[in-house]
């Protein structure tokens, strides 16, 4: 918990879900935090892009199946409009996995299970508002591996499919082989924190090769950097090794 002395400012927060009872729910949660606020609530994709114009918000929490406009699309729309905030971050289930990769393709800057924890819930709602866009390591590499996993087509699908694969070839040998490292960490679940004990670097330093990375990339979120680091094949799922060509 965040001492109110500590506190500078608050997050303004804006729920979407279609039930009112998680959306009051979450909104509980959030408001009993003193740097967190929730701003507004909605219940659809549509009131989701309305509310973001009028209430600024820095975080979106964006559920993916609802009625009118569902997440995915409104999660495109909001970060195509607004390149600098908010951050989204989908609520998903296990059933939505078939969603997660279109969520985090659409900029997302990270999801969490429905489930979590409320604890992890506000932890994740500052990581994402600060740019530490991978929540939820275990559940979420997990997630990521089943959802790489569904749209492999080759081999014993081990292995990425060959033209996804020589997609990210040239961007990739744009990486020096410290961002390799990083990417290929980054995949493994671990946060700026972790980084910087692993490198034995600053997390200043972390944060400097991640947004490289990025930029060499092409992609907005390090969520999307390590799903490219699943379909180029650089780890494997249910691998601790990391593989480089």
């Amino acid at each position: 918990m965040v001492a109110a002395a500590e506190v500078t400012e608050q997050i303004r927060v804006l729920v979407v879900d279609d039930q009112g009872v998680i959306r009051m729910g979450l909104a509980m949660i959030l408001d009993h935090e003193p740097d967190l606020t929730t701003v507004a609530q909605a219940s659809d994709g549509e009131e989701a892009l309305r509310l973001v114009e009028q209430y600024d918000p820095d975080v979106v929490l964006m559920d993916i199946r609802m009625p009118v406009m569902d997440g995915l699309e409104a999660t495109e729309r909001i970060t195509r409009a607004n390149k600098d905030r908010p951050a989204v971050l989908v609520l998903t289930t296990f059933d939505d996995e078939a969603y997660v990769l279109s969520a985090v393709r659409a900029g997302a800057s990270g999801f969490l299970l429905k489930d979590t924890d409320p604890d992890l819930l506000v932890a994740a709602v500052r990581a994402v508002h600060r740019g530490d866009s991978l929540v939820d390591p275990a559940s979420t590499r997990v997630l990521l591996e089943r959802c790489v996993e569904l749209e492999r087509r080759v081999g014993n699908g081990q292995d990425p499919a060959p033209a996804t694969a020589a997609r990210w070839a040239g961007p990739l040998a744009l990486l020096s082989e410290r961002e390799r490292d990083v990417l290929a960490w980054m995949a493994r679940g671990l946060s700026n924190r972790d980084l910087a004990a692993k490198l034995f670097v600053s997390e200043t330093t972390v944060k400097t090769h991640v947004s490289s990375v990025l930029a060499k990339l092409g992609l907005s979120s390090r969520v999307q950097a390590v799903v490219v680091a699943y379909e180029a094949g650089v780890v494997r799922p249910g691998e601790a090794d990391v593989r480089w060509s």
